[in-house]
């Protein structure tokens, strides 16, 4: 059970990482090509430009395609493992990956899960015995 406790708190501050620091280089972003952050430059995102930059260069194009597979291998463990644990609004992860971003999504999905695990195993407590999950 300890291990779980370790996994969640690891997941959690990697969630927070993960939106933080990625929306400080989207904010950084907005700033650069639209002049200042508002709502309106905000909703008026750029995402051909993004894009376009995104392959500006061969190390942010490798970057770029290596966090596309990333999401999309996250992609197929969320929909599986999201249908296997029966876990609620699992679509919703998914969104977050294209909407905020892989580094948020993802680590957020990974918390969710472990908690729905120790759910699933009656492991509410750290007394009880460490049982295994059904395949």
């Amino acid at each position: 059970m300890l291990w779980n406790r370790i996994r969640q708190i690891i997941y959690a501050a990697l969630t927070v990482i993960g939106f933080v620091w990625t929306n400080y280089y989207l904010v950084q972003f907005i700033i650069i090509t639209k002049g200042k952050l508002s709502l309106a430059n905000f909703l008026n995102f750029d995402i051909a430009l993004f894009i376009k930059q995104i392959y500006a260069y061969p190390a942010s194009s490798f970057i770029g395609i290596d966090v596309s597979v990333a999401a999309l291998c996250a992609i197929v463990v969320i929909v599986t493992e999201g249908r296997r644990l029966k876990m609620r609004l699992w679509g919703l992860y998914i969104v977050a990956i294209f909407l905020v971003s892989f580094g948020f999504g993802f680590p957020l999905f990974l918390l969710m899960r472990e908690r729905k695990q120790m759910e699933v195993l009656g492991l509410a407590g750290d007394t009880q015995e460490e049982k295994t999950l059904p395949t």
